[in-house]
């Protein structure tokens, strides 16, 4: 027994050791390889870190990366936290994790916009958040759920009215109408339904004003501390893996073909190469440098939660980026010393020559007298350089709050200086749209974190004016603990730089606007003419034809006449461009959409009953708009005649036509079942020049061309979706400016 007892022990002592030795084993392999929980299945919206891989990007940092496909049961910030993963790929929630005091880092941006969006059957007739009120939606909690839940707060939808429902990742429940809405990436899904020939909807949060990141590197804060070098070394390599996937996406498509799954999912590489496509609009790599983060945005989307009741009112990011990366040191004091030397020489000089007048007294033993008479004459030349330049010189203390300023820098803001700052704070001068950037200036220096910044914002005058000045501030003293003791610097007035900038973009807009209309000129005048001429060429026919009734023939006469009619308004028109130089400079009328339509019919009567078509329309929610009669008459008339001569011979022809309010703008949505086009192939084309995409179809491409002119001369933009056999969209948005 006793024999038996000791070979237990023995063995327990084996399995100990063992273990031991496994646990040390699996602790160098997970020091040795970095482990990647991407976000979902292998596709492009990972190509990055595949290029990084199979680039030798992370080899030459000296990593071993193995990449972890996500799942719809491996959400990445989970994954991460219970130290499955190193790192992770996740969208904007991550943020509900901080505020939730997990400690998770975010090393970079990857998408500039969030993907997300909610997908409605168009025949459904859901167009905007509002009309998702007691719907049923199928959402995932950790796949963008909070930033769509924002959404619905902020169009003042209870979430209690939400059916929300597990989402099962098929899209054949919102085809079946098993759901009303389901949530997706616009990168992917959109493209899945129109291969599937179904149209669609989609409800962007952006155009609600939520913008958030969209997907995000990420990692712990213990990892982070402690691999600090090789957390950077990983993040570089990434960012040079995702500058190369973008630029060679067909190469990338046919690479993620060969990972496991891909091909099985029933991907293709059309599909990743729109994929491509679309996020090449979220990362914006031509504008924004890839994996760019900005400390005041994300300050910006806490806010957005405050708001929106998502967040406490003491919640903030700190902790949440990256130190080592995202925070660029902005200490460029030498643009202080440029800008003196530039605007204020004399204080240079002034400097120099009292630093050369102690050297020579300590040296020589000077007449003290002579030392006080030189040091008056250098602050009065240093007084006059500060006034030339239009500097204003202070001083703060921030333990006692004691502030000086220069009294005549105050008092030409039109203040008295013994009470400048006593009645009220300097933040309650700046203006509204510049505080959130001041406090958190103001933050960085107190807190030591910004030596030295400058900084350009508006501030109020006495008399109410904004002025813009260019403040330089630099920490003169620092306490023991690190933070800001005393702070000098100067303010700027750089109002004039300012207006002659906004004079210079005044100036581009007309001279663009009227190179726009020179152009419109040259071709409206055989485009917006031929509608009313094939109508006369049609009555003449009719009128030359034998037994004619009297009445009938009074009847075309009229109909003549009324032709005519719009014939010299069109004429009118066009000398009235002539003499005008932009869109801005055109006669702006209240118009009803209605009334301003049938008179628009009426002009193309004939085609409109040969043609048979039946045109339906919804302008109770905007019944009027304030814009030129002829701009609005070329659009209406441009859009009906592509309808009719592009009517699929299939089906009766209808035409659909509704206003709604989108934001800050009035969209006149214009829909009909035609033939439609291939948007993949001629998306990018259809509003340019000369262009035609049905041969067998007479017409010019001229139309699509001009409408787009007219309707962008005024701040507005048009847009078009259609699919082949199915019909064509074109969602025309007029500025604000054109409410009445």
């Amino acid at each position: 027994m006793m024999l038996i007892t000791l070979s237990k022990f023995k063995r327990l002592d084996f399995l100990f050791f063992a273990g031991i030795f496994l646990l040390c084993t699996n602790s160098y392999a997970q020091d040795d390889t970095l482990r990647l929980r991407l976000k979902w299945h292998h596709q492009f919206q990972f190509a990055g870190y595949y290029a990084a891989q199979i680039k030798g990007y992370y080899k030459d940092a000296g990593l071993n990366v193995q990449m972890l496909e996500g799942s719809e049961v491996n959400p990445p910030v989970k994954t991460v936290l219970e130290g499955k993963a190193d790192f992770g790929v996740t969208g904007s929630d991550i943020l509900s994790f901080h505020i939730d005091k997990k400690p998770v880092v975010v090393l970079s941006a990857i998408f500039q916009h969030s993907p997300y969006v909610f997908i409605t059957m168009a025949d459904k007739k859901i167009n905007s958040a509002t009309d998702l009120a007691g719907k049923k939606i199928m959402a995932s909690p950790d796949q963008g759920w909070l930033l769509l839940q924002a959404l619905f707060l902020r169009e003042g939808i209870p979430i209690k009215s939400i059916q929300l429902i597990e989402h099962s990742w098929n899209n054949n429940d919102l085809v079946d109408g098993k759901v009303d809405a389901i949530t997706g990436y616009s990168t992917a899904e959109p493209f899945q339904f129109r291969k599937m020939g179904q149209s669609i909807n989609l409800i962007r949060p952006i155009d609600y004003g939520i913008d958030f990141y969209g997907d995000l590197l990420f990692t712990t804060r213990e990892f982070a501390d402690k691999h600090t070098a090789k957390v950077e070394n990983f993040t570089q390599a990434s960012l040079k893996g995702w500058a190369y996937a973008m630029s060679h996406s067909s190469e990338m498509a046919d690479y993620i073909l060969t990972l496991p799954g891909v091909k099985e999912r029933g991907l293709t590489k059309a599909d990743l190469m729109n994929e491509a496509e679309e996020m090449h609009k979220l990362i914006l790599p031509d504008m924004v440098e890839i994996v760019h983060m900005n400390p005041g945005r994300w300050q910006a989307m806490l806010d957005t939660y405050k708001q929106l009741g998502l967040a406490k009112k003491n919640d903030t990011i700190e902790g949440l980026l990256f130190a080592g990366l995202g925070y660029k040191k902005i200490m460029y004091f030498d643009i202080l010393l440029y800008s003196l030397a530039i605007g204020a020489s004399l204080f240079i000089i002034a400097l120099v020559w009292n630093w050369q007048l102690r050297k020579i007294v300590h040296k020589k033993t000077m007449d003290l007298q002579k030392e006080i008479i030189f040091r008056r004459d250098a602050e009065q030349r240093l007084e006059l350089a500060i006034e030339a330049a239009g500097l204003g010189i202070w001083e703060w203390n921030p333990d006692n709050n004691g502030i000086n300023y220069d009294p005549k820098w105050v008092r030409a803001l039109g203040y008295d200086p013994d009470r400048f700052l006593k009645e009220m704070s300097w933040l309650e001068l700046v203006h509204p749209e510049d505080s959130d950037n001041v406090r958190e200036n103001m933050r960085g220096l107190l807190a030591g974190k910004l030596p030295a910044s400058s900084l350009a914002y508006r501030i109020k005058t006495k008399a109410g004016q904004w002025k813009w000045i260019l403040s330089f501030s630099k920490i003169l003293a620092f306490k023991e603990d690190g933070t800001a003791g005393n702070l000098i610097g100067a303010h700027l007035d750089i109002d004039f730089v300012k207006e002659k900038e906004r004079e210079l973009q005044d100036i581009t807009k007309e001279l663009r606007k009227t190179n726009s209309e020179l152009e419109k000129f040259a071709y409206i005048t055989s485009h917006n003419l031929r509608a009313p001429v094939v109508n006369l060429m049609s009555l003449t026919q009719i009128q030359a034809e034998e037994a004619l009734t009297p009445e009938l023939n009074a009847e075309i006469t009229q109909k003549i006449h009324y032709c005519v009619q719009q014939l010299d308004s069109t004429l009118n028109d066009l000398i009235e461009i002539v003499a005008s130089k932009s869109g801005s400079h055109v006669l702006k009328e209240n118009l009803n959409i209605q009334a301003e339509l049938d008179l628009i019919v009426r002009s193309i009567e004939k085609q409109v009953s040969d043609s048979g078509a039946r045109i339906e329309t919804n302008f109770a929610e905007v019944k009027n708009i304030y814009f030129p009669k002829r701009f609005l008459h070329s659009i209406l008339l441009n859009l009906l005649t592509n309808s009719i001569k592009y009517r699929s011979d299939k089906r009766k022809l209808v035409i659909t036509i509704k206003t709604r309010i989108k934001k800050d703008f009035t969209v006149l949505y214009f829909s009909d079942n035609g033939i439609g086009m291939n948007m993949n192939k001629f998306g990018n084309k259809i509003f340019g020049l000369y262009q035609r995409f049905h041969s067998e179809i007479d017409g010019k491409g001229l139309g699509l061309y001009i409408i787009k002119s007219q309707i962008e001369s005024l701040d507005g933009k048009i847009e078009v979706d259609s699919m082949p056999d199915v019909g064509t969209t074109f969602k025309v948005s007029f500025s604000k400016s054109a409410r009445p």
